[in-house]
């Protein structure tokens, strides 16, 4: 595995290493993101974000807002089965964008960046709602892979208000401990089901929400229906269960 770019900032050295067109964003040596412009399933945690959008319809998934982009694995697969009219996304970490711009080219899928503090960004929208938010908030100088703001009552409501009457909201947690022990483990009003995603490759707890009665099932069919993420399963190069919560 090559490295192809490196970079320090505050303490954090970072790098980018290339395994055939694969490539990984590494924070002082714990893997942040995976990218290949044409490849969905990486086989690990970033699955498990981009699967809660077919909980639902994709189609209906009109505005997408990422908060925590890192170096952008969530980009291909939302673009492909997704396909949104508006795909923004919100990175606090200038070298990780820089990655996410200029070595994964989100751009050219269409995505607009925001370099800001999520939190901040959120409190200051005053826009139309989203039909998908994925919030997946690390700090890269963390290694004990928890989250960098804490699901309290304060920020889940500031991101139900981001949320669409159809839409759907997940939230990456480093494990169930950390979920069960937060405010997001009450179960929200305004959400008709809620449900569990993992994977055996990590301890992730991620956990989505949807506002229209949705179902696991509904979510298998429509990733056998998709020929790349069928032929995955069929490889078990994607692997991941779901768990309902209410």
């Amino acid at each position: 595995m090559a490295v192809i770019w490196q970079a320090g900032r505050h303490g954090v050295e970072y790098e980018v290493r290339r395994h055939g067109r694969t490539l990984r964003l590494y924070a002082n040596g714990v893997q942040h993101s995976e990218f290949h412009p044409r490849r969905l399933v990486t086989g690990s945690v970033w699955d498990l974000l981009w699967l809660p959008a077919l909980l639902t319809e994709p189609q209906r998934l009109r505005r997408v807002l990422v908060l925590g982009l890192g170096g952008g694995s969530l980009v291909p697969p939302v673009r492909k089965l997704v396909d949104p009219e508006l795909f923004f996304a919100v990175e606090l970490d200038p070298l990780h964008l820089q990655v996410a711009r200029e070595h994964f080219r989100v751009g050219d899928f269409g995505v607009e960046t925001f370099c800001a503090n999520a939190v901040d960004w959120v409190a200051a929208y005053d826009g139309p709602p989203f039909d998908l938010v994925i919030e997946d908030l690390f700090a890269p100088a963390n290694r004990n892979v928890t989250r960098a703001v804490a699901a309290d009552r304060r920020w889940l409501k500031a991101l139900d208000r981001l949320v669409s009457d159809d839409g759907v909201l997940v939230m990456n947690f480093g494990d169930w401990r950390e979920y069960r022990d937060s405010e997001a483990a009450s179960k929200p009003r305004g959400w008709a089901n809620g449900y569990r995603l993992a994977t055996p490759d990590c301890h992730n707890a991620v956990i989505a929400w949807t506002r229209r009665s949705s179902s696991s099932n509904g979510l298998r069919r429509r990733v056998q229906a998709e020929p790349e993420l069928a032929r995955a399963l069929d490889l078990e190069d994607l692997r991941y269960t779901v768990r309902r919560l209410f």
